[in-house]
């Protein structure tokens, strides 16, 4: 090399100009140098350090780097070691690491619960991703269930839901502490369970988190549940099955108030098909914390209606799920308002107490003037829960002659008494409206658990209806205001439909 540069610097050239290939950027550098006489010694300078870069860059350095999981959290922990060597390092917190390799080498990614990655090294820092790989939730051949979670970092880990056996025999809600092994899996398995879907969360340190891994999620009023069934005969009727199916579409329509508001309708299977064949319609009204799309995704009304109707156990019908809140147009992230919390959607547009149970008919009248209904008593039902039972027993009494079911599902009832300062003209001279109303012989159906908070009000409730001798099905239930209750009661009080 010494030689020739010597040579290089006795001839005429004046200019030089090269590629030099660089192993560890995988790159080649461009280099131009103008050579006279003033610039000797910068030359050979230059040259120096090129010849040493060179030389020093086929050596391992130190390579950067960071893992996230799918969900771009980052992944703590994680084995980070060179393909076919004993040089490995560890994520930190953050999901960073340093690890000594050569441009080219190959690392192994690795964390238990997740799949295993590989990421070859170039001049760029190391960017991997790792993928769950972990079921957190196993239904076993027994019933029971088995929750994992792989969290290295954490002091504790605990999993939460309502699939807990109580004293009474019943499942409800509860809290296990789950183990961890050498690797950071926690794991949990519960007793025996019953068939029926149930939901759970994670409890990391002290702080709630839903499985983000898990393959279905719903929206429960303010928050995310997941959920998982466990087969059977209960479970199996909010599953969808190998059935004809119905259609769910989202209606917009606009309401006496003056503004649009949306509602969910079901259509059963070959509605679109028989343009000729008119059907009964079943208003369903939702709880406090609800909208439009509660009965359907919590609810797994349009599952329930599929697997009764295939089963020949209820008659094939429409259901309506208006939203329930009059001030508020349509679900959270669905209105005019954009990505606002539920409580804030249901206050944005002030209005008067029993407006929504006032202006009830135009939902009515819309659905009877859109879609091929039977528009009369006899094929007209209405059922809700918990406010909805509560709207249910107002627009009932206020429209005697509209509806020949009435379904009240742990329903908010109340004694309507005229010197009650919430009293309007909705709720003004109720007994004598309610009168009206049995005067016609409606099926009037009751439920409710015996450990729901509404289960004194609702007892009151039956004995004015019993001191009046009004006729009406009652059915008692265990647990409380859940929608384990909630769905059962949907799949018998159809059974009683038209």
């Amino acid at each position: 090399m010494a030689e020739a540069i010597k040579k290089l610097l006795t001839s005429q050239v004046r200019v030089l100009t090269g590629l030099l290939y660089h192993p560890y950027q995988q790159s080649f550098i461009i280099f131009n140098f103008s050579v006279n006489n003033t610039n000797m010694k910068q030359f050979l300078f230059a040259m120096s350090a090129i010849l040493l870069f060179a030389t020093s860059c086929s050596q391992p350095g130190n390579v950067t780097g960071n893992v996230a999981s799918h969900l771009w959290a980052p992944v703590a922990y994680a084995d980070v070691t060179v393909q076919g060597t004993n040089v490995s390092s560890k994520t930190d917190v953050e999901g960073n690491f340093t690890i000594d390799a050569h441009i080219g080498d190959t690392l192994v990614i690795s964390l238990p619960g997740y799949r295993t990655t590989k990421a070859v090294v170039n001049s760029e820092p190391i960017k991997a991703t790792l993928n769950y790989n972990l079921k957190t939730v196993t239904v076993n051949e027994d019933n029971t269930i088995t929750f994992k979670y792989s969290a290295p970092n954490a002091k504790s880990v605990q999993v939460c839901g309502n699939f807990f056996q109580l004293e009474n025999g019943t499942f409800g809600e509860g809290i296990a502490t789950m183990e961890r092994d050498g690797d950071g899996l926690w794991t949990y398995t519960t007793v025996p369970t019953l068939s029926e879907l149930y939901r759970y969360e994670f409890i990391i340190d002290g702080n709630y988190t839903i499985d983000a891994t898990a393959p279905y999620t719903i929206r429960d009023g303010e928050v995310l549940r997941n959920v998982f069934v466990v087969p059977g005969e209960i479970g199996d009727l909010t599953m969808v099955q190998d059935v004809p199916h119905g259609t769910e579409s989202k209606v917009w329509y606009l309401s006496s108030p003056g503004y649009d508001r949306r509602m969910s309708v079901y259509t059963p299977s070959g509605y679109e098909q028989d343009r000729g064949k008119k059907y009964p319609v079943l208003y369903l009204l939702h709880g406090g914390g609800g909208d439009e799309n509660e009965w359907l995704n919590l609810g797994r009304s349009a599952q329930i209606l599929d697997n009764l109707i295939a089963a020949d156990k209820v008659q094939p019908m429409i259901v309506v799920m208006p939203n329930g809140h009059i001030g508020m147009t349509a679900a959270p992230g669905e209105n005019s308002l954009g990505y606002v919390g539920a409580k804030s959607s249901r206050s944005a547009i002030k209005t008067e107490p029993n407006l929504y149970e006032a202006t009830f008919m135009d939902v009515v009248n819309y659905i009877d003037k859109t879609y091929r209904t039977i528009p009369d008593r006899e094929h007209r039902a209405i059922c809700g829960l918990s406010m909805g039972g509560g709207h249910t027993a107002v627009i009932s009494a206020n429209y005697p002659d509209k509806f020949g079911y009435v379904g009240l599902l742990s329903a908010a009832v109340r004694s309507y008494s005229k010197d009650d300062p919430r009293s309007t003209e909705m709720t003004q001279d109720f007994d004598m409206k309610l009168e009206q109303l049995f005067s016609n012989k409606p099926f009037y159906w009751i439920a409710i658990g015996d450990e729901d908070f509404l289960y004194e009000a609702n007892k009151a409730f039956r004995a004015e209806l019993d001191e009046k001798g009004y006729d009406y099905t009652y059915l008692e239930s265990d647990c409380g205001h859940v929608w384990k209750n909630w769905r059962h009661y949907l799949s018998e009080f159809a059974k009683y439909l038209f």
